[in-house]
């Protein structure tokens, strides 16, 4: 295995300059710094990450902890956050919550970035606390003691009710209702649209496609059906798209559809679907931004928030007459 002392005799310069050139020192000249960028990848040099930060103080080790990628919706901000700070040459390690966060400790990351809502996790939450690196955390829905960037969901459903409204629909629905956030959100837009809340609206099922199918094929439709629905996410509604179908429900001439998140997917669904969301490549960028001052123990904002975007597609039109 090649080692700093093998390039610095190659490259006829000291140690203490190879390890200064390899970390991107300024105090290494460009022509030097490059002369042993070049002679490390003839000969597949890698550098011990966990040695170089106990050298310099410094991690560029992030770890991304999940409680579950079962939704692409994570997988794509993973990605989209991956790339990011690998712009600004960092690494990230993704793992999920519970005894990893020992080992993203131990390997000296220099922060932990968190997906989710801590209010559901008392345990989750007391280990972050006591965390002796910075954390930060992604799309909770209630303040936490940490650095976080929060996504306005209420505000997202209540645009896409009014826009519903505006064309016409007075007949809204709910597809799942295992996220109350969303649960009451939606509740709250109907009242402030001026709009009835029915409770055999909103049809229960959980985050899966499988839950948004099946909730449309066991739902008993009739002339007071609602005109109009919104899944509580892209999986639930790609399941109950494909449901509506299968039973001969033209979307959208005969029912108006909408999905929360706004993946690349739900463009190409059966009948491109109308999403409300978080613009995920921002929110990557506006994550992996503060991230970089949490390393850099800059002073970060306590809270910064995201705004849903609606992106109308062909699952959305008039209300039938």
């Amino acid at each position: 295995m090649t080692t700093i002392k093998d390039i610095a005799k190659l490259a006829g310069v000291s140690y203490s300059t190879v390890s200064k050139a390899l970390n991107d020192s300024p105090l290494v000249k460009e022509d030097t710094k490059q002369r042993i960028f070049a002679i490390a990848r003839a000969h597949n040099y890698r550098r011990n990450l966990l040695a170089s930060n106990l050298v310099s103080g410094r991690s560029r080790l992030i770890g991304l902890v999940f409680k579950t990628v079962n939704n692409p919706v994570f997988g794509y901000l993973a990605n989209e956050l991956h790339a990011a700070l690998a712009k600004e040459q960092y690494y990230t390690i993704l793992t999920w919550a519970g005894a990893s966060i020992d080992i993203l400790e131990d390997l000296r990351v220099g922060a932990l970035v968190y997906w989710g809502d801590l209010e559901e996790d008392a345990q989750l939450l007391s280990r972050f606390s006591e965390s002796s690196v910075p954390v930060f955390v992604l799309g909770n829905n209630s303040p936490v003691p940490f650095p976080c960037l929060r996504i306005d969901r209420k505000r997202g459903i209540l645009s896409a009710v009014q826009y519903l409204k505006s064309l016409g629909h007075q007949r809204i629905g709910l597809v799942g209702n295992s996220q109350e956030i969303k649960t009451q959100a939606f509740k709250e837009s109907l009242k402030e649209a001026g709009l009835p809340f029915r409770a055999g609206f909103v049809l229960p099922g959980s985050t899966t496609w499988e839950d948004g199918y099946r909730a449309v094929k066991n739902y008993r439709w009739s002339s007071d059906s609602p005109t109009a629905f919104l899944g509580v996410n892209n999986l639930v509604t790609r399941g109950a798209l494909r449901a509506l179908l299968e039973d001969g429900v033209q979307v959208p001439e005969r029912l108006s559809l909408i999905g929360y998140d706004d993946l690349f997917d739900m463009e190409h669904a059966e009948v491109p679907l109308t999403t409300i969301g978080p613009p995920l490549d921002d929110m990557a960028r506006m994550a992996a931004r503060t991230v970089l001052q949490l390393v850099q123990r800059q002073t970060v904002a306590e809270e910064t928030w995201i705004e849903p975007v609606l992106r109308v597609r062909t699952s959305t039109g008039p209300v039938p007459r």
